[in-house]
C-alpha cells in the first residue's frame, strides 16, 4: 500500500491485489460492503494516521474509489472541514 498525503484533508492510497491477498480479501469482496473490505478500510485509516498524520476521528470523510486496468485500486479521501476543526482569529474585527 501506499500513501500520499495530497494536501491537509485528502490523501490518495494505492493498493494492489497483492495487497488485498496479504490481507486474505478477493476482489469480489473488497468491491462489496463485506465486513472484510469494511475492517480493510478502518485499517488502511489507521495505517494512514500512523503514516502520513491524517486523522479521519470526528470527521466526516467521502471516499472515491477507482479500479484501474492494471489491477491496482486508487481510493482518495478527503475529509469534511467541520466548525469545530476551524481555527478562528482571536481579534475580533474593526
Amino acid at each position: 500500500m501506499k500513501f500520499e498525503k495530497l494536501n491537509e484533508n485528502k490523501i490518495r492510497i494505492t493498493l494492489n491485489n497483492q495487497d488485498l491477498a496479504e490481507k486474505h480479501i478477493d476482489f469480489q469482496s473488497f468491491m462489496s460492503n463485506s465486513q472484510e473490505s469494511q475492517n480493510l478500510f478502518l485499517d488502511m485509516l489507521d495505517e494512514a494516521e500512523k503514516k502520513v498524520g491524517f486523522i479521519t476521528k470526528d470527521y466526516k470523510i467521502r471516499i472515491e474509489a477507482l479500479a484501474m486496468s492494471d489491477g491496482n485500486f486508487i481510493l482518495t479521501i478527503t475529509r469534511s472541514v467541520s466548525y469545530t476543526h476551524l481555527t478562528l482569529p482571536t481579534t475580533p474585527y474593526v
